[in-house]
């Protein structure tokens, strides 16, 4: 172990620091709370004291989904009250990790932020949220699948035309001759590309 000279030992242990933790959970209105025992003001936004405690992060070193389960104290019943009435899955939740020395100077560092992937309630006034990385949404499939002919129908609500004519082969040039455009659904340069050889980079690789 490195050996530090006595005058620099001597600071570093006269050195007084209190540490925290702050959640901030983007609800409709987002809430701030910290374990700290004291209100703590950060980025001019204060955090109110709530006891709260998280588990081991898990997740690897590759694009793995990280998750983080964070119980917190609810027994004004605050929080579950917004659980309860709002949809609080795949909202933001950003936790920091923060410090107060001796001279009352605070210093925070974000820590972990993820989206609200389900929570629980407890009998003894706990909830309990799952925060998971954004990547988890890769998961997710389209509903629609990209093509070259408009998907809406006719005069619906996508479509959006509301004229004389009764027909439409749902292609592009259709659109121009009903001046619809604006609401063609499909991608018109498309089908350009099936033939079109494409390369990653500056130039062109043989």
């Amino acid at each position: 172990m490195r050996n530090f000279l006595p005058g620099i030992t001597d600071a570093i242990e006269s050195e007084s620091l209190t540490y925290f933790f702050l959640l901030e959970l983007q609800f409709n209105n987002t809430l701030r709370i910290t374990d700290c025992d004291i209100p703590i003001i950060y980025d001019s936004e204060t955090f109110t004291p709530r006891e709260f405690k998280f588990g081991d992060i898990s997740g690897s070193v590759a694009l793995a989904v990280e998750n983080i389960d964070i119980e917190i104290d609810d027994t004004d019943q605050a929080l579950t009250a917004i659980v309860l009435n709002e949809d609080v899955r795949n909202k933001w939740a950003i936790l920091y990790v923060g410090a107060i020395d001796s001279d009352g100077t605070v210093t925070v560092q974000e820590f972990s932020r993820g989206i609200i992937g389900g929570w629980e309630l407890y009998d003894d006034n706990i909830i309990k949220l799952g925060i998971t990385n954004e990547l988890v949404l890769w998961n997710k499939r389209p509903l629609r699948i990209q093509m070259s002919s408009c998907p809406w129908v006719f005069k619906g609500t996508e479509c959006g035309y509301s004229g004389a004519a009764t027909s439409c082969d749902q292609t592009y040039q259709r659109c121009v001759v009903l001046a619809n455009t604006d609401n063609f659904g499909g991608d018109r340069f498309l089908n350009s590309l099936i033939v079109k050889e494409l390369w990653w980079g500056r130039t062109q690789k043989l």
